[in-house]
């Protein structure tokens, strides 16, 4: 087994050469990234973490993906744009058995009544209608 490569680095009499100055920062920001990168997840990843390996469930049935949200999310304000069109597809799914009202119970009701009220006005005589005879052989 071969170590880890390391990249070849310039003599430091050569990085303090004027011309050279710009070459000299970027391998200082270079070094400190690295350096901050190993300490930024220090406390969070573990000896256990890292040493793991092969965590992975594996399933022969499609059956737990189907209730799985599809498409893009946002939460807490990170994407509006996204929030917004998550809005809109919770409010066009409705719980199947009920039904969305068009018309207030109320303004219904009166609809309803005068409805009745001219169904009944009709089917009273009037001295207008006229009644038709059946003609008889």
């Amino acid at each position: 087994m071969a170590g880890v490569k390391k990249k070849p680095q310039l003599p430091k009499s050569v990085l303090d050469m004027k011309f050279m100055k710009k070459t000299k920062e970027r391998l200082e920001r270079e070094l400190e990234d690295t350096q901050d990168h190993g300490s930024l997840y220090s406390n969070i990843i573990t000896n256990a973490m890292r040493s793991a390996s092969g965590n992975y469930v594996t399933e022969a049935s499609f059956i737990f993906c189907e209730n799985l949200m599809e498409g893009r999310l946002s939460f807490k304000g990170m994407n509006p744009e996204i929030e917004r069109l998550m809005e809109q597809e919770k409010l066009k799914e409705i719980p199947s058995g009920e039904m969305q009202k068009d018309i207030p119970d109320d303004i219904l009701a009166k609809k309803f009544q005068a409805f009745n009220k001219r169904k009944r006005d009709s089917s009273t005589p009037s001295k207008y209608t006229m009644v038709k005879k059946k003609k008889s052989h």
